[in-house]
């Protein structure tokens, strides 16, 4: 049993998760096959891949699918807002950085459609 691709201790994972893996650390052989465990296993690198993906640099492609993203919630006004988000951020700016930017300029109704249209769009 290895542990889950690109996990490390510095991964942001929900508690449960951790305690999942720090007992199949323990107990290799025994806990392997437990489903639950699978399932854990797979939780745990989606989540990896997800913190890998938000802190990727901000490129042309990433700027053209955040401001979609956005659009698609506030309208074209959206994409203003992301190129004056990357305009305050220092370069090379991280996607992390750059949806906190954002965020904080959104109503609550907003930010809610906005990270839905991300992850629709698997940006995040």
């Amino acid at each position: 049993m290895s542990w889950p691709s690109g996990v490390t201790d510095q991964t942001p994972l929900p508690f449960t998760l951790w305690r999942v893996l720090d007992a199949l650390a323990d107990n290799p052989q025994r806990l392997g096959n437990d489903p639950q465990v699978q399932e854990a296993l797979s939780l745990a690198e989606q989540y990896a891949a997800r913190a890998q993906r938000q802190e990727q640099l901000v490129d042309d492609r990433l700027f053209v699918e955040v401001s979609a993203a956005l659009m698609a919630c506030v309208g074209p006004m959206g994409r203003v807002m992301v190129e004056d988000a990357l305009d305050e951020l220092p370069a090379p700016a991280r996607l992390s950085a750059l949806l906190r930017a954002i965020a904080q300029e959104l109503e609550d109704t907003q930010r809610q459609a906005f990270a839905r249209q991300l992850r629709a769009r698997e940006i995040v």
